[in-house]
Protein backbone atom coordinates (compact mmCIF):
# COMPACT_ATOMS: atom_id res chain seq x y z
CA UNK A 1 0.00 0.00 0.00
CA UNK A 2 2.63 2.49 0.87
CA UNK A 3 4.77 1.96 -2.19
CA UNK A 4 1.54 2.04 -4.39
CA UNK A 5 0.66 5.55 -2.93
CA UNK A 6 4.57 6.45 -2.77
CA UNK A 7 4.34 5.62 -6.73
CA UNK A 8 1.31 8.36 -7.35
CA UNK A 9 2.69 10.99 -5.43
CA UNK A 10 5.65 11.06 -7.15
CA UNK A 11 4.21 10.65 -10.59
CA UNK A 12 1.94 13.55 -9.56
CA UNK A 13 4.62 15.81 -8.62
CA UNK A 14 5.88 18.86 -10.60
CA UNK A 15 8.21 19.27 -12.84
CA UNK A 16 10.13 22.20 -14.74
CA UNK A 17 10.38 22.73 -18.19
CA UNK A 18 12.37 24.94 -20.64
CA UNK A 19 12.25 26.22 -23.48
CA UNK A 20 14.53 28.58 -25.71
CA UNK A 21 17.80 29.58 -24.33
CA UNK A 22 19.46 29.20 -21.24
CA UNK A 23 18.50 31.38 -18.30
CA UNK A 24 22.22 31.08 -17.09
CA UNK A 25 23.65 32.35 -20.62
CA UNK A 26 20.51 35.07 -20.96
CA UNK A 27 21.62 36.22 -17.38
CA UNK A 28 25.62 36.01 -18.40
CA UNK A 29 24.92 38.27 -21.29
CA UNK A 30 22.19 40.51 -19.58
CA UNK A 31 24.96 41.30 -16.98
CA UNK A 32 27.99 41.61 -19.02
CA UNK A 33 27.09 43.46 -22.34
CA UNK A 34 28.15 47.14 -21.40
CA UNK A 35 31.53 46.10 -20.54
CA UNK A 36 32.44 43.74 -23.04
CA UNK A 37 31.86 44.11 -26.16
CA UNK A 38 30.28 40.28 -27.69
CA UNK A 39 30.42 40.30 -31.10
CA UNK A 40 27.56 38.18 -32.61
CA UNK A 41 29.96 35.33 -33.25
CA UNK A 42 30.18 35.39 -29.25
CA UNK A 43 26.13 35.38 -28.71
CA UNK A 44 26.08 32.45 -30.94
CA UNK A 45 28.32 30.76 -29.05
CA UNK A 46 26.72 31.40 -25.94
CA UNK A 47 23.36 31.19 -26.51
CA UNK A 48 22.71 29.92 -30.02
CA UNK A 49 21.36 31.02 -33.17
CA UNK A 50 18.52 33.41 -33.10
CA UNK A 51 15.18 32.78 -33.92
CA UNK A 52 14.62 36.09 -36.38
CA UNK A 53 17.16 37.80 -37.59
CA UNK A 54 15.97 41.49 -38.97
CA UNK A 55 16.90 44.82 -39.61
CA UNK A 56 20.12 44.16 -41.75
CA UNK A 57 20.60 41.37 -39.37
CA UNK A 58 20.98 43.74 -36.65
CA UNK A 59 18.36 42.69 -34.73
CA UNK A 60 18.15 39.05 -33.21
CA UNK A 61 14.89 37.93 -31.78
CA UNK A 62 14.69 34.75 -29.15
CA UNK A 63 12.24 33.10 -27.27
CA UNK A 64 12.09 31.60 -23.78
CA UNK A 65 10.08 29.81 -21.56
CA UNK A 66 9.66 28.21 -18.37
CA UNK A 67 6.82 25.94 -17.34
CA UNK A 68 5.80 23.83 -13.94
CA UNK A 69 3.79 21.27 -13.34
CA UNK A 70 2.70 17.69 -14.90
CA UNK A 71 3.30 16.82 -18.03
CA UNK A 72 -0.61 17.23 -19.16
CA UNK A 73 -1.19 20.46 -16.86
CA UNK A 74 1.70 22.56 -17.24
CA UNK A 75 1.37 25.83 -15.99
CA UNK A 76 3.70 29.32 -17.28
CA UNK A 77 5.91 30.89 -15.43
CA UNK A 78 7.31 33.25 -17.82
CA UNK A 79 7.30 33.15 -21.16
CA UNK A 80 9.70 36.22 -22.98
CA UNK A 81 10.74 37.36 -26.30
CA UNK A 82 14.21 39.05 -26.40
CA UNK A 83 15.27 41.22 -28.55
CA UNK A 84 19.25 41.80 -29.19
CA UNK A 85 20.11 44.97 -30.68
CA UNK A 86 23.60 45.03 -32.75
CA UNK A 87 25.67 48.12 -33.99
CA UNK A 88 28.86 47.43 -36.27
CA UNK A 89 28.79 43.74 -35.12
CA UNK A 90 28.63 44.07 -32.01
CA UNK A 91 25.99 43.66 -28.96
CA UNK A 92 24.35 47.07 -27.85
CA UNK A 93 21.49 46.04 -26.16
CA UNK A 94 19.25 43.64 -24.40
CA UNK A 95 15.50 44.08 -23.97
CA UNK A 96 13.21 41.80 -22.55
CA UNK A 97 9.18 41.50 -23.61
CA UNK A 98 7.42 39.10 -21.17
CA UNK A 99 4.54 38.35 -22.56
CA UNK A 100 2.33 36.86 -19.59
Amino acid sequence: MALLGSIILSSCSKDVYFSGISENSLDEIKENYQIINYSKEDVITIIGPPLIKEDSDNLWIYRTDKKTGIAAFKQIVYSKTLKFKFEDSILRSVEEIILN
